[in-house]
C-alpha cells in the first residue's frame, strides 16, 4: 500500500507544482543544482526511485540494461526522452483493469501494491519497441537544438525550425526551443524546450532538460505524459 500511496502523492505534488502540470518546464528555485551525474543513465534511474523506478524495471525487462549503462558499444552515448514512473504505472494500471478494453474491473491490492510485477509481466519485445521509441542515438543537449519559426504552427509545413529526430524505433520528433519575455523585454526570459510527435500528433510533455550522466543526456518527460505517444 506505502508503494501505490507514494506514486500518488508525487503525482499530486508535481501537478500542483507545474501550474496543472502544463507542457512547460516549471520549478521551485531551491537554488543551483548540477546536472551532471558521475554515473551511467541507469546508475542515475536506479538513484532516484521516486521517479524512476518502474522506468529502471520496464528497462530491465526489455533486456536494454546494456545500452543504459554505456555498455553497449554500438550506443557510447545516447539521448533519452525519459518516462517516469507515474506514466508506466498509469499504463499497466489502464491494462490490468481494462479501461481501455471497456472490460473494467476494480484493482486487486496486488496490483495496487506491487506495480512493478505488472511491469514485468509485459511482454519483453513490447518493452524494447516501446523504450526505443524514447531514445535518440548520440547526446543531444537543449542548447543543440534549433529555435522554433515563432510564424507557424510546429507541425506545418513551412516551418523551418526545430530539429527532427528519428528514435530507435523509427518513430519521427521535432524537438525545438522558444524564447520568452522578461518582464516587458522581447526574448530576455528563460528559453524553454518542447517536443512534437510526428506519429501521434501531439505535443509530448516535458518536464526537465538536460540532466547528464556519463553515458547521454537524459530529458525527463512529465507525469502528464500518456506512454507511448511519442
Amino acid at each position: 500500500m506505502k508503494t501505490c500511496i507514494l506514486y500518488i502523492v508525487i503525482a499530486i505534488v508535481l501537478c500542483w507544482g507545474m501550474e496543472s502540470c502544463e507542457t512547460q518546464q516549471n520549478w521551485w528555485d531551491s537554488g543551483i543544482s548540477s546536472p551532471y551525474h558521475n554515473g551511467s543513465i541507469m546508475d542515475y534511474l536506479r538513484d532516484d526511485t521516486a521517479n524512476w523506478q518502474l522506468t529502471v524495471v520496464l528497462i530491465e525487462r526489455a533486456g536494454l540494461t546494456q545500452l543504459f549503462e554505456g555498455e553497449d558499444k554500438d550506443y557510447p552515448e545516447i539521448t533519452f526522452f525519459a518516462p517516469p514512473s507515474f506514466s508506466i504505472l498509469r499504463y499497466v494500471w489502464d491494462q490490468a483493469s481494462g479501461k481501455d478494453t471497456g472490460n473494467q474491473r476494480p484493482l486487486t491490492e496486488e496490483e495496487k501494491n506491487h506495480p512493478e510485477r505488472l511491469v514485468q509481466a509485459l511482454d519483453p519485445e513490447w518493452c524494447r519497441e516501446m523504450l526505443m521509441r524514447h531514445v535518440v542515438k548520440g547526446k543531444y543537449l537543449k542548447a543543440d537544438i534549433a529555435y522554433r519559426d515563432p510564424n507557424y504552427d510546429i507541425s506545418a509545413e513551412e516551418q523551418t525550425g526545430g530539429t527532427d529526430f528519428t528514435c530507435e524505433s523509427g518513430n519521427k520528433i521535432r524537438a525545438y526551443r522558444d524564447k520568452s519575455d522578461y518582464e516587458g523585454v522581447p526574448d530576455a526570459g528563460p528559453e524553454t524546450l518542447y517536443l512534437y510527435s510526428f506519429d501521434a500528433m501531439q505535443m509530448v510533455p516535458l518536464a526537465s532538460p538536460d540532466i547528464q550522466p556519463l553515458n547521454g543526456v537524459v530529458h525527463a518527460l512529465n507525469y502528464n505524459y500518456v506512454l507511448g505517444r511519442i
